[in-house]
C-alpha cells in the first residue's frame, strides 16, 4: 500500500506542471509525502519544497526518518532548512537537530530565529531518556483567577501555534500548576466564571527528570491526552498522546534491538556496512565468552581418552540449547514485569523470583526426566548396556539443574539492572544464552566426572 502511495507522489511530482503540483499534492498526508521524499533526485526535492510554505514544511519534515533527514538537509540550502526547524514543534526540532551531523546541527542552528532557538535550548538541556526531553512547550496555561472568556480568547490566539487546544492549564504567578481544563469542559461553562471553579484539582503529572518509561505508563495508566511536566512544581511542558505513542515505539525497538544483541536498530534500507556495524560488538563479546566455554571443554579433555565416554559430546547440544532457551523465557517474562512496573516493591521481586524457580524446579523435572528417558533408551539401542544408566541420568540431571539455574538468572539479573538505574533490555538474547552455555558445560562435565569417570577410573 506504502509503495503504490509512493509511487503516485513520484508521478505527480514528476508530470505535473508547476502550478498544479501543490494542488496535486495536497490530497496526500505530509507523512507519505515525508516517506516518499528519500526516493526524489536532488532536484525534484527542490521542486516540491519550492511549493511548499515553511510551516507545510515544517509538518512533512516531523515526519522524517532519522537517516532520511540527514540525507535530505545535506544537500539543502542551510537557511531555507533554519527556517523549516523554525517553524517545527520544539521536541520535533530538538530530535531532528539530534540526529544531525554535529557540525551541521551547530551550523543550522546559528539560523535559527531567535524564538525557536530559546525553546529548543531550553529541551536541549534535559537528559535523553527523560519526560523532559521529549516534552513540548507549546500549551496553553493561564494564570489562577483569570474569567473563562479570557481562556476562550487566549485558545483562539495561540490555537495556530499551541501542540493541543484539547487541555488548558492554570498556574499560579510563578508559573506553578494549580489544575488543568478540557475544552469541552469550557465550552459548555457560564460566564461569569473564573478558570479555578471549572478546573481538575486532581490531575496527573510527571517530572522533567522521570524517564520516559515512567511518563509513558502514567500516560496509559491515567488515559491523558496531554500530560503536564513539572520541574519542582513549575510547569515546562507537556507530552501529548502522540508524542507518547511515537516514543512508546521507539523504546520498544530499542528494547528489540537490545535483546537481539545489536547496539541500534536497523533499517532495511540501511547499507550491509552500517547493520555489520551494529552487529559486530555483541558478536566480538560472544567470541572472548565462546573461548570461556573451549577453556572448560579443555579442562575436562581427560574425559574423552575413554572411548566409552566419546558419547557424551551427543548430548550436549540439547543441555545448551535448553539451558539457553529457558533464560530467554525467563528473561522476555521479567522484562515485561519490570517495564509493566510490576516489580517495583521487595515483595514483588522476591514473589516474582519464587515463581520464577517453582516453574524452573517443576519444568525441570518434568523436561530432566523425559531426556532420562531419551538418553537412556538411545544409549541402550546403540549398544551402550554398560553405562546407559549412569550416562541417562549425568544427561538428565544436567538439564534439571541447568533449567532451574537459568530460569533464575534469566529471572535475576534484569532485576538487579533494573534497581541499579541500569536498562534490564541489555541483557541479550545472545548474551544470555552465552553465559548459561558456559554454565550448562561446567555442570554437565562436572557431572560426569564425578558419577561417570570416577566409576570408570
Amino acid at each position: 500500500m506504502m509503495e503504490k502511495i509512493t509511487e503516485a507522489i513520484l508521478e505527480i511530482v514528476r508530470t505535473a506542471k508547476p502550478e498544479e503540483l501543490k494542488e496535486n499534492l495536497s490530497h496526500f498526508h505530509p507523512y507519505d509525502i515525508a516517506a516518499a521524499l528519500p526516493e526524489f533526485s536532488g532536484a525534484e526535492r527542490k521542486r516540491v519544497f519550492s511549493v511548499f510554505s515553511d510551516e507545510e514544511l515544517a509538518e512533512i519534515f516531523s515526519y522524517l526518518e532519522d537517516e532520511d533527514a540527514e540525507e535530505i538537509i545535506k544537500e539543502a540550502d542551510v537557511r531555507k532548512i533554519a527556517a523549516v526547524i523554525s517553524e517545527m514543534e520544539p521536541d520535533d526540532a530538538v530530535d531532528l537537530l539530534t540526529n544531525l551531523d554535529e557540525n551541521q546541527a551547530r551550523t543550522i542552528s546559528q539560523y535559527l530565529d531567535e524564538d525557536a532557538k530559546e525553546e529548543i535550548a531550553a529541551l536541549y538541556k534535559y537528559e535523553e531518556g527523560t519526560a523532559g526531553a521529549i516534552m513540548t512547550t507549546n500549551f496553553i496555561s493561564i494564570v489562577s483567577g483569570s474569567d473563562i472568556r479570557d481562556l476562550m480568547r487566549l485558545i483562539v490566539k495561540e490555537a495556530p501555534e499551541a501542540e493541543t487546544i484539547n487541555t488548558s492549564f492554570v498556574v499560579d504567578q510563578e508559573g506553578r500548576l494549580l489544575g488543568t481544563i478540557d475544552l469541552k469542559k469550557l465550552i459548555i461553562a457560564r460566564a461569569p466564571k473564573t478558570v479555578d471553579e471549572i478546573m481538575n484539582k486532581s490531575f496527573a503529572s510527571v517530572d522533567v527528570n522521570d524517564d520516559v518509561e515512567t511518563a509513558l505508563k502514567k500516560i496509559t495508566d491515567y488515559d491523558i491526552y496531554d500530560m503536564p511536566v513539572l520541574e519542582n512544581g513549575i510547569l515546562k511542558g507537556i507530552i501529548t498522546m502522540d508524542d507518547a505513542l511515537a516514543a512508546i515505539s521507539e523504546e520498544s525497538e530499542e528494547d528489540y534491538a537490545k535483546l537481539a544483541g545489536l547496539t541500534d536498530t536497523e533499517k532495511i534500507e540501511e547499507s550491509i556496512g552500517s547493520s555489520i556495524k551494529k552487529r559486530l560488538p555483541i558478536l566480538a563479546l560472544l567470541l572472548v565468552l565462546d573461548i570461556f566455554v573451549a577453556f572448560i571443554a579443555s579442562a575436562f579433555d581427560y574425559l574423552f581418552t575413554i572411548p566409552a565416554l566419546a558419547v557424551i559430546t551427543v548430548f550436549q547440544p540439547i543441555i545448551l540449547a535448553l539451558a539457553g532457551n529457558t533464560g530467554i523465557q525467563s528473561l522476555g517474562v521479567t522484562i515485561r514485569k519490570i517495564t509493566n512496573s510490576e516489580l517495583e516493591s521487595t515483595n514483588q521481586v522476591f514473589r516474582h523470583l519464587g515463581n520464577e524457580f517453582a516453574v524452573g524446579l517443576l519444568s525441570s523435572v518434568i523436561v530432566g526426566t523425559l531426556v532420562f528417558f531419551f538418553t537412556t533408551g538411545y544409549l541402550y539401542i546403540i549398544g551402550e548396556k554398560e553405562l546407559y544408566l549412569k550416562i541417562g541420568a549425568v544427561v538428565g540431571l544436567s538439564v534439571v539443574l541447568g533449567l532451574i539455574i537459568s530460569n533464575l538468572f534469566g529471572a535475576l539479573t534484569p532485576v538487579i539492572l533494573h534497581k541499579l538505574n541500569l536498562d534490564p533490555a541489555v541483557i541479550s538474547g545472545p548474551f544470555i544464552t552465552t553465559v548459561l552455555d558456559i554454565l550448562a558445560v561446567l555442570i554437565y562435565f562436572s557431572l560426569t566426572s564425578a558419577l561417570v569417570y570416577s566409576y570408570l577410573t
